[in-house]
């Protein structure tokens, strides 16, 4: 019996000297001692402990014959041949097809010649020429005439070297161990995410060392692992979502102009100046699903919820009201005088007043696309349109990100090469382009039957019902609301740029005061607003009025008008109360009360009663050293026979002689 020692077979086997001899001690594998000729004792492995593999690799160290149960001979394998021809590959039928051919026109040269044999060979020279990609010869004749026998056509095709494929030379536990490194979102490149596996195998499962090529890897990389797999896994569930899971298709044919539109913001590739900063611009843009054609967008630097009504209110002024708009989940749309808060609704706050939003008064249904879901929103495939076909004509174009930026862009910003447009000249010509150019390109959407003709066309094709509103009840349904209000002093007030406004006059406040309203308003004209009850019911329209506002150190004059005007209100109630007082005469209160008692004097007799008259006395004990006179007194102050009441003269008259003495 051969053994080896414990170094001997941690270099077989690809792993440490101390792991086998843990393994050793603790049983798991069978050893043997002997002492070696200084008299220490050393463990000894018996060479059939170890895998066949390494083994192999030990007789082919020490150059000795392998053992009669090692000499396996090799068995010639092919791959399984199926006689399904719809499961091979197009090549491979077209093989078929060849090779059908070629013995066809064989058997068709040998008719009629002397020789086959001869005609064979005469026929394989001929053949080799005509065929000059494959390889012809009487042998191989002769093997496709007895596989076509054998197998049928299927036995046509050249299936050697694939009777290994599906197979792996990579451990499965290796392979797992890999995948868990390699499917990160962090993407490790592969000879770290190898680096590793090392490392753990050498912990965990040395006897698996070493492990095949990184070709190997590279190559089971592209075959073993799905595409959605190593997506999930190193690119995230977005991007999962977004390019590898089934997705609802969208059925435009039976859809009408301006049953639906989408809206979104989109980030202008180019830098502008706006005379103070270098930046980029924002268009807000409303866009038809049906047709593909923009139907309303506002360029702004700021995207706002303000920015997205203007950009409606083009819309709506030029092709009417939508059924239905589909917006992403920004704070442009989801703002709770525009289109509510939504999803953002907290719960605190979800029974409070709420003004009806701007979409709701429209008449316009909201849907809300699902958070981070790239493929809901076509708009953004259209923004793309702007982005190559108007974007990139500047030489301030930025690309969308630090790829995409052109190497010129540095030399162009400091004043080198190329020239920085300003805003005025961006918002014209994106205005122009849209208008008249994006809108107007060949329909390339869902509907096959409407391509070749323009997209606005395609709008006016069917437009079936236009919803539309006169220009004045446009800016009624368009006016921003505000939160509840309690009318105070000064009525209500909006805060504008860190600055306050105040809306009152004398008739709002007389009216309202310390009564619950809300208000709405034109952000383009902020002069007045329209106030109305919790219940949304119009009361009256209340202009600003700052003129009762003063800074410290405000001129005479100034003064003398806010006087005026906050007096004013105090006229006007001192005046209704005169008014109010007029209405019953010119007798005073008093004059009224005093009338009221000479009446009841005349008129009103009441009987009188005959009661027990008691005395109430004071419960309280005299001193005795002190009050000896005046105990004297009490006792004289009612007769001791009648007990009637004492003159109260003589009491004075006693009184004034002891204040003379």
């Amino acid at each position: 019996m051969i053994t080896v020692t414990i170094k001997e077979a941690a270099e077989l086997k690809g792993c440490s000297e101390r792991y086998l001899r843990k393994q050793a001690l603790n049983g798991q594998i069978k050893t043997s001692t002997e002492t070696t000729k200084n008299g220490r004792k050393r463990y000894m492995i018996p060479l059939s402990e170890l895998t066949e593999a390494e083994q192999l690799r030990y007789y082919k160290k020490h150059d000795i014959e392998l053992p009669k149960e090692l000499r396996k001979p090799k068995a010639k394998t092919t791959a399984a041949r199926s006689t399904d021809i719809e499961s091979y590959s197009a090549d491979q039928r077209e093989e078929i097809t060849l090779w059908s051919n070629i013995l066809n026109e064989w058997n068709d040269y040998c008719i009629g010649k002397p020789s086959k044999t001869q005609a064979t060979k005469d026929f394989a020279v001929a053949a080799a020429l005509k065929y000059p990609d494959i390889q012809i010869s009487v042998n191989v004749l002769y093997r496709k005439k007895r596989a076509l026998k054998e197998h049928g056509v299927c036995g046509l095709i050249d299936l050697r070297g694939g009777h290994n494929k599906g197979s792996s030379v990579i451990d499965e536990i290796t392979w797992q161990a890999f995948l868990y490194f390699y499917l990160d979102e962090n993407q490790p490149p592969v000879t770290k995410c190898l680096e590793h596996l090392e490392i753990w195998l050498n912990d965990n499962h040395p006897e698996l060392l070493p492990f095949p090529s990184p070709s190997t890897f590279y190559r089971h990389i592209d075959s073993d692992i799905k595409e959605s797999l190593k997506v999930l896994g190193r690119e995230g569930e977005k991007a999962f979502t977004d390019r590898c899971t089934p997705y609802i298709r969208r059925e435009y044919k039976g859809m009408e102009s301006n049953e639906w539109w989408i809206g979104d913001t989109h980030t202008l590739d180019i830098i502008s100046d706006n005379g103070k900063i270098l930046h980029r611009l924002h268009i807000v843009a409303f866009l038809d699903a049906r047709s593909g054609i923009f139907v309303g967008w506002h360029i702004t630097d700021q995207p706002s919820s303000y920015a997205t009504l203007v950009a409606l209110r083009k819309a709506i002024l030029k092709y009417g009201i939508p059924q239905n708009i589909y917006v992403d989940n920004g704070r442009e749309f989801l703002t709770k005088d525009v289109g509510g808060l939504g999803h953002r609704q907290k719960k605190s706050t979800k029974d409070e007043f709420k003004a009806p939003p701007v979409i709701e008064r429209l008449g316009i249904n909201m849907t809300n696309a699902l958070v981070r879901n790239a493929k809901a929103k076509i708009i953004e495939r259209r923004f793309r349109d702007i982005k190559d076909g108007l974007s990139r004509l500047f030489d301030t174009f930025t690309g969308g990100n630090i790829i995409e930026r052109p190497e010129k862009l540095k030399f162009v910003l400091k004043g080198g090469q190329g020239t920085i447009p300003d805003d005025n000249e961006i918002i014209h010509i994106v205005n122009e382009l849209i208008e008249n150019y994006f809108n107007y390109e060949e329909y390339n959407g869902a509907v096959i039957e409407d391509r070749g003709k323009t997209k606005l066309q395609i709008y006016e094709d069917n437009l079936k019902v236009r919803r539309v509103a006169a220009e004045e009840d446009l800016n009624l349904m368009l006016m921003r609301s505000s939160r509840k209000y309690k009318v105070g002093r000064r009525g209500v007030h909006m805060m504008v740029a860190g600055e306050r406004i105040d809306y009152w006059n004398n008739e709002f406040v007389d009216n309202y005061i310390n009564k619950e309203v809300y208000y709405r308003y034109d952000p383009d004209n902020l002069s007045s607003i329209r106030v109305y009850d919790l219940e949304d019911r119009y009361l009256m329209t209340v202009p600003t009025d700052n003129e009762a506002v003063l800074e410290y150190g405000a001129s005479q004059d100034e003064i003398k008008a806010a006087m005026g005007r906050t007096r004013s209100h105090s006229k006007e109630v001192k005046q209704k109360l005169k008014e109010i007082k007029n209405l019953y005469g010119t007798k005073t209160a008093v004059e009224m009360a005093l009338e009221k008692a000479h009446q009841n004097k005349e008129n009103i007799q009441i009987s009188k009663s005959n009661p027990v008259i008691e005395i109430q006395r004071a419960d309280e004990k005299l001193d005795k050293a002190a009050g000896s006179e005046n105990e004297h007194s009490l006792r004289n102050a009612v007769s001791d026979n009648d007990k009637s009441l004492v003159s109260i003269e003589r009491m004075i008259k006693n009184r004034e002689s002891k204040i003379n003495r």
